[in-house]
């Protein structure tokens, strides 16, 4: 009988069986991909705490868009399926990663699921909701308020902080050039409404409005104003932290910090981390008001 019945017994108190907590298949579901998310988010040489802070990042960014898209299919009677893959968030494939890292998969990979496994459920929430959990590698030194980001008014989480080691980042500053007919090809489509002078540039661009981090929020031609983020993004640029003058009858295009400055840092992160922070200590720092909890 004891042969028979205690291996059943086991596994279904295993399985969370007799009244225990049942494993969501969803949940396990993202924590099985959360590696390959966090390979396409931050590199694997970061310190172990700044890795786990990226993992309760994507954790989080991953469980909000499952529940909202679950929002929207009750609302229209769809079927309620979700996997990693509709959340938008890009990943790679086991394959993808044995080609990219080659004899160091396995080494990435336990860094990787070390840290998933170390942070295992938690997420960051405001008011019990999961929040957007916006990151980028370098900040201007501190990062964006997002109540004097256009479209980004919302996030009240998403506060300015200092991150002044971002400037030790590599890439931090950058000076390109471009000539004055590409801008005006790069910014045709965002200047629609406007005839754009090649001879004017770039000082009939101005860069009408900058947010207290130094981000240029408004770029404006003639009557039409833009966002700058949309303006960084036609330019392919490092960071809407931007400034531009005319040299040698090209258009000298400087900019500071990489990505677009909001939530956590993730240079800054690492330092942090360097400095004996824990990943909450992080988390905690670069987010105003939100707690880590298990979803």
């Amino acid at each position: 009988m004891l042969i028979i019945f205690v291996p059943y017994l086991l596994t279904v108190w295993v399985r969370g069986g007799f009244g225990g907590k049942q494993t969501d298949p969803v949940q396990t579901q993202i924590e099985e991909q959360l590696p390959f998310v966090a390979a396409r988010e931050i590199s694997t040489d970061s310190e172990s705490e700044c890795l786990k802070t990226q993992m309760i990042i994507a954790r989080t960014n991953l469980w909000k868009s499952y529940q909202e898209s679950m929002e929207e299919k009750s609302r229209s009677n769809e079927d309620a399926e979700w996997s990693v893959s509709d959340s938008g968030l890009e990943s790679y494939t086991e394959e993808e990663l044995k080609k990219l890292w080659g004899i160091s998969y396995e080494s990435n990979m336990e860094k990787l699921r070390q840290a998933v496994e170390e942070t295992s459920g938690e997420i960051l929430t405001y008011e019990d909701l999961p929040i957007q959990a916006a990151y980028h590698y370098a900040a201007n030194c501190k990062t964006r308020n997002a109540s004097e980001v256009p479209g980004q008014e919302d996030y009240i989480w998403l506060q300015s902080v200092d991150s002044e080691d971002d400037m030790l980042a590599d890439g931090f500053l950058s000076v390109s050039y471009m000539e004055k007919q590409d801008i005006v090809y790069a910014l045709a489509a965002i200047f629609q409404d406007e005839v754009l002078d090649v001879n004017q540039m770039p000082g009939a661009l101005e860069l009408s409005k900058r947010d207290s981090a130094g981000y240029v929020t408004e770029v404006t031609y003639g009557t039409t104003v833009a966002n700058g983020e949309a303006v960084r993004q036609a330019l392919h640029l490092n960071s809407a932290c931007f400034y531009l003058s005319e040299l040698d009858g090209k258009i000298r295009i400087v900019t500071k910090g990489i990505g677009h400055g909001l939530g956590l840092s993730q240079y800054g992160a690492n330092e942090l981390a360097k400095q004996g922070k824990n990943c909450r200590e992080i988390l905690n720092y670069y987010y105003t008001d939100v707690s880590i909890e298990k979803w």
